[in-house]
């Protein structure tokens, strides 16, 4: 569990730096392993063996030791053997380099690789997504510690392995050096849908990651004051994530008020630095309301009363209005309902009733009886002996914890 634990940390410091994460095994197929370097290659060769590349740099990783693996573009990869429910697995963190690229470098590439040399503006296009690591021992020594725990080896280095040879392979006779901005492009909009399938799971963590991946591509500015442009883009992705988890069933009631609040914030923004951490921010509020409000799981009528219920809790509720409502039979909608819910139809409208109930209990000037009444409840001893049920104390104990634990 502990080294699940340290897996999930790597892989979220890899994303802060937009460095891929992969879990690869020898027996891999080859659109597995082609995600190694994004498709480059296998728009540059003919019938380039990924599976052979990637299984050539695993047979040089040790039992329990880590590789930095320098290939012949120059490109690196941190590469160690899987453990637990890994084994059999290598993990590969990469590519990315240690400087930014320049003219000179491209040049040289192009030509170490014999490629023709209208070939720059496409080698350019590909490094401009290459991660750069700008503080190697920080780096170096933050993976190693990480790494050292991961692997159970006190004694871990990371040691550099170099591939200085370019392969001899033969250039694929239908590559357009055009095609790698088309291949980018195409790799982008990969990253961004993988991100918005995270939202919509409400999965923080993945959707983060990727959206960390995703800051590495290339955008064209389109307006000429680059604030104004920033907030076009984020506007664009704040409606691309409540698209994402309208698709999970969220209410629109709940999407529109985050919806509405980010473009405010947006913009309100001043900086750019204001502009970035929203977000961070936007992929928690959004993946939360997942969690909390996503309908998904439920057939149409059940998702009809769960979201009826959550709007009209402070109204008279119960299994017969609402199969009224919802013209149902009231036995069918009563056995529906605890099957998928996991609970009767009145233990659902209580639950919410006390849930809106602990809210409110925050407020001293409100009585009980006014509680009670605000939220459905017909006097306030139903409303007591009901919230101590589910709560396990009374609403005058839970509101003095609540001033116990400010």
């Amino acid at each position: 569990m502990i080294m699940m634990d340290l897996r999930d940390i790597l892989r979220d410091i890899l994303g802060s730096y937009r460095v891929q994460f992969l879990m690869l095994r020898r027996q891999c197929t080859v659109p597995e392993a082609a995600a190694l370097d994004f498709l480059f290659r296998d728009h540059l060769y003919e019938s380039f063996d990924y599976t052979a590349f990637a299984a050539n740099i695993m047979a040089l990783v040790p039992e329990d030791n880590v590789i930095d693996y320098k290939d012949d573009f120059g490109l690196h990869y941190l590469v160690f053997r899987g453990r637990d429910t890994e084994e059999g697995a290598f993990a590969f963190f990469g590519p990315f380099t240690y400087r930014a690229y320049g003219e000179d470098d491209y040049q040289r590439l192009v030509s170490r690789h014999a490629l023709p040399a209208d070939s720059i503006d496409a080698i350019r296009w590909y490094f401009k997504r290459i991660p750069v690591i700008q503080d190697y021992l920080s780096w170096q020594h933050m993976l190693t510690s990480l790494l050292a725990r991961y692997l159970a080896n006190p004694d871990l280095e990371i040691k550099p392995v170099s591939y200085d040879h370019p392969a001899v392979l033969r250039q694929s006779p239908l590559f357009s050096f055009s095609s790698i901005p088309y291949t980018t492009v195409e790799a982008r909009y990969a990253v961004e849908d993988a991100m918005l399938a995270a939202i919509r799971r409400g999965d923080i963590s993945e959707a983060i990651y990727q959206q960390n991946l995703f800051m590495g591509f290339t955008l064209d500015q389109r307006l000429e004051d680059p604030l104004q442009d920033a907030k076009y883009m984020i506007i664009a992705v704040n409606t691309a994530y409540r698209k994402a988890i309208e698709q999970a069933a969220v209410h629109p009631l709940y999407i529109d008020a985050i919806s509405g609040r980010f473009v405010v914030e947006i913009e309100k923004a001043e900086t750019m630095d204001q502009l970035q951490s929203l977000i961070p921010k936007m992929i928690r509020h959004y993946c939360l309301l997942v969690q909390k409000h996503s309908l998904e799981r439920y057939s149409g009528p059940i998702r009809d009363c769960l979201n009826y219920i959550d709007f009209h809790y402070m109204e008279p509720l119960s299994l017969e209005s609402l199969a009224a409502r919802f013209v149902i039979n009231k036995n069918y909608l009563s056995s529906r309902f605890h099957k998928e819910v996991g609970m009767t139809v009145t233990d659902y409208i209580n639950k919410t009733r006390v849930q809106h109930s602990e809210e409110l209990l925050g407020k001293k000037n409100l009585s009980m009886q006014a509680i009670a009444e605000q939220c459905g409840f017909s006097d306030a001893n139903y409303f007591t002996r009901t919230f101590k049920k589910i709560n396990g104390l009374s609403p005058n104990e839970f509101r003095k914890s609540l001033t116990a634990h400010p």
